[in-house]
């Protein structure tokens, strides 16, 4: 039984979901993966990728992290770890023992932040390595449902418009991966407005990208039949969902973009007309180049917009009042801006949907070259590139046991705070995090001080929701007696030797408000607050 309970113990849990690479910047993998996760008898945990693969023939081996510290709150365990490891041979059918370049790379520093929560595990890795010369820079982020798939539009597939054979493709276009437009829309009109193209592949990159692609969106005329188009102008449109053409009006809401999570067709790529969303982004960044091909005063602006869901139907244009919406990040005023690149930044408002409790489940993007159903004209253009969903960090403040820690701010992790009473001693629900961020995760880890008059040691964790950025505080707390009986001691004329932070480190410069133990020349050691 104990043989049979320690093994047990020792079994990994493994979690398959998506796994993307980024090399420099530059993302060169995006598919199913799997990492193992070990928690070790002394509580720490053991992750691993075995028989990693940046891209094929680039086969890198088992990349493990063991001895990783996990943290338990909100209902997750958080892992964190900075270390250097050494990367070992995998075991795949038909690749050597020296195909694998791993080995070769001898210590690796990696940074790992991982979350597991229920069946799910999120995590990400920063890895450095060295071909030759050349510095790599690797993350690896595992968990979907944080960013839209292919947001760099670098990959595209063929949607493609078949005769009445269902055989013979009459019209193509060109869309990008996991996003859609016009050639693959649905609804009775369908025919009207998916027998021209509106999107294209363009080499116009915003400025800095470190891609080669971009999307190009354009609008056209209505074509009645094939040779004749009416003068009217179709916006172009391009959405994570489906087009729906249901009206030959344009203004009516039978002509919308719409997810459903129980929507079953795929498009031409085997993607899901909709696009899973694990957490709160706080806002959108988006490089768009727009211009009218005739100037339309009344109608001069192309249009954003990006509606947080809990997966249920929903289209926008809205055809009545939804209560599945959980934010909503819009801008419909993009101006041409002489035809520039322009990044825009637009933040999800969450508070006007807060009444109804919806749980972030999926997001519906759409973007069009008009913001008025049948604006502008037959020939505007907006090319997109780099979508991202951006995910706040910031603390803001801290409280313990309601009251605020006096004198925060983000860029001092170290802060002393004394309690009223005669026992110091907090938990982590006396803890309490402000932050800039809809979604981010708080991890508290409780210690406990030894001497009379201390109380607890909070290591306070804050993590963006896509685990990519993170910052960390201590609090130390002491009863109100005891810091008021530690004060700047004269020195009797003998000079300070050293000065030490609670932690034992040396400390040059005192920082106001914080407890010191001040050493002097003649061997007296005392606790100090710098005034």
């Amino acid at each position: 039984m104990m043989l049979a309970a320690s093994s047990a113990a020792a079994m990994a849990t493994d979690y398959n979901d998506q796994l993307v690479v980024v090399m420099n910047g530059m993302e060169i993998a995006n598919k199913p993966s799997t990492i193992s996760v070990e928690q070790n008898e002394d509580k720490t945990y053991k992750l691993s990728i075995n028989n990693f693969v940046l891209t094929p023939g680039m086969n890198v081996g088992n990349i493990v992290v063991d001895n990783v510290k996990g943290v338990d709150g909100n209902g997750a365990t958080y892992l964190a770890t900075n270390q250097t490891i050494q990367i070992t041979p995998g075991d795949l059918e038909g690749v050597g023992e020296k195909d694998w370049m791993g080995p070769g790379l001898g210590d690796v520093p990696v940074e790992v932040k991982a979350e597991v929560r229920g069946d799910k595990l999120t995590a990400n890795i920063d890895i450095s390595m060295q071909m030759g010369d050349s510095p790599l820079t690797i993350n690896v982020n595992f968990g979907s449902g944080y960013q839209i798939k292919n947001s760099g539009f670098e990959d595209f597939h063929k949607a493609n418009l078949y005769d009445a054979d269902g055989v013979t493709v009459t019209t193509s276009s060109d869309e990008p991966n996991a996003w859609h437009s016009f050639m693959s829309c649905t609804g009775e009109m369908a025919s009207f407005v998916n027998s021209l193209p509106h999107t294209f592949i363009s080499d116009s990159v915003r400025p800095g990208s470190n891609g080669e692609k971009s999307v190009l969106i354009t609008s056209s005329g209505v074509q009645l039949f094939p040779g004749v188009v009416l003068p009217i102008a179709a916006n172009g449109t391009l959405t994570t969902g489906q087009l729906q053409a249901g009206s030959a009006d344009a203004t009516n809401t039978l002509n919308n973009a719409f997810l459903d999570l129980t929507n079953e067709a795929v498009d031409g790529n085997g993607d899901p007309f909709y696009s899973m969303l694990n957490a709160r982004p706080d806002s959108v960044a988006v490089w768009v180049k727009f211009k009218q091909g005739e100037a339309d005063e009344e109608d001069p602006y192309a249009t954003l917009s990006a509606v947080v869901t809990d997966g249920t139907y929903y289209q926008d244009p809205e055809d009545k009042e939804y209560s599945n919406i959980v934010a909503k990040a819009q801008d419909k005023e993009i101006a041409t801006n002489g035809y520039a690149w322009q990044r825009l930044a637009i933040p999800f408002d969450y508070e006007t949907y807060a009444a109804n409790n919806a749980e972030a489940k999926a997001i519906l993007v759409t973007i069009s070259t008009n913001a008025t159903p049948g604006g502008g004209s037959t020939t505007d253009s907006i090319f997109v590139d780099d979508f991202e969903l951006i995910y706040n960090s910031t603390v803001t403040g801290i409280n313990v046991k309601g009251e605020a820690v006096e004198g925060f701010n983000n860029a001092t992790s170290d802060y002393v705070v004394g309690i009223a009473g005669d026992n110091a001693d907090i938990t982590a629900d006396d803890i309490e995090v402000q932050t800039n961020a809809n979604g981010a995760k708080v991890f508290v880890d409780i210690a406990d001080l030894d001497e009379a008059g201390e109380g607890s040691w909070a290591t306070i964790t804050v993590l963006s929701a896509d685990l990519k950025n993170s910052s960390t505080y201590t609090v130390k707390t002491f009863t109100e007696d005891y810091l008021t009986g530690v004060t700047n001691v004269a020195t009797d004329s003998n000079e300070v030797e050293a000065i030490y932070n609670l932690n034992g480190q040396r400390v040059y410069t005192p920082a106001k408000g914080q407890v010191y133990i001040t050493k002097y020349a003649n061997g007296k050691t005392v606790k100090t607050v710098k005034k």
